[in-house]
């Protein structure tokens, strides 16, 4: 009977232990990821001359084809988003903003084949969701859950490297020449993005939706590292007004 009861349990407990082992996975992965020398390189459209399109505003029918650049190229362009490039010239990451510069839109972690391992959405009406993929499948954490959907991420996340040439026509996606190295090892200073819809008053202390100063805690909202601590950063405002703790994992930061 003891053993029955046993087997019962870990039946019922083999969901979560299922869950927390993908993620374990995943996000062993991703450290890999941003702690390996990565080349920034942009996607900017181009129009029916070969220019560059440097209108904050632009439509769709202005755009011809597209370009990467690297970072000496992109003054007053308009950058759809950024690709980083491992030293075998595969894209790793990608990170896109929304038009206004601000919020985070969507970041993209791809493996060496070029398949999507994990991804971040924001839709920016509180909208909003991480992706987790393996060999089983997708695994999708959609906030609210009362607006879920089985398929949001796909209007926000390419589900290989390839996708993209394809949607870009680009035969080819490599970093320029002269791309800028760097990588994702946290540091004070850095800019992030809050990729949670609270945050904590201490390390392991209390979860809160409010920040130090009173600011409303976002998804995807734009944050500067001002500390670290054992797993921990803590992060202020862009106008460097103090907020609080999220755990480093549930930060992106950018370069």
């Amino acid at each position: 009977m003891r053993i029955i009861i046993i087997l019962y349990i870990l039946f019922l407990l083999s969901p979560y232990t299922f869950a927390q082992s993908y993620k374990a996975i995943i996000q062993t992965e991703i450290n890999a990821i941003n702690k390996m020398p990565l080349w920034i390189a942009y996607l900017v459209p181009l129009d029916s001359f070969g220019e560059v399109i440097n209108n904050e505003y632009m439509e769709f029918n202005q755009i011809h084809s597209y370009k990467i650049l690297d970072d000496g190229q992109i003054n007053n362009v308009n950058v759809l988003f950024t690709m980083y490039f491992d030293r075998n010239n595969k894209i790793r990451k990608v990170f896109k903003r929304w038009a206004d510069g601000g919020a985070l839109h969507s970041i993209a972690y791809y493996n060496s084949n070029g398949r999507l391992i994990y991804g971040v959405y924001n839709k920016g009406d509180e909208t909003h969701g991480k992706l987790y993929a393996d060999t089983s499948g997708f695994h999708i954490k959609h906030f609210p859950k009362e607006n879920e959907c089985k398929d949001c991420f796909e209007a926000y996340l390419f589900l290989s490297t390839k996708c993209i040439e394809t949607q870009y026509n680009i035969i080819m996606l490599q970093r320029p020449k002269n791309a800028k190295r760097t990588n994702f090892t946290p540091q004070v200073g850095d800019s992030a993005i809050l990729c949670s819809t609270h945050i904590y008053s201490l390390p392991n202390g209390e979860k809160t939706a409010k920040g130090e100063d009173g600011i409303t805690v976002q998804f995807g909202m734009p944050v500067i590292i001002s500390a670290l601590t054992n797993g921990w950063c803590r992060v202020n405002s862009i106008f460097n007004a103090p907020i609080g703790y999220i755990p480093i994992q549930n930060i992106e930061i950018i370069k």
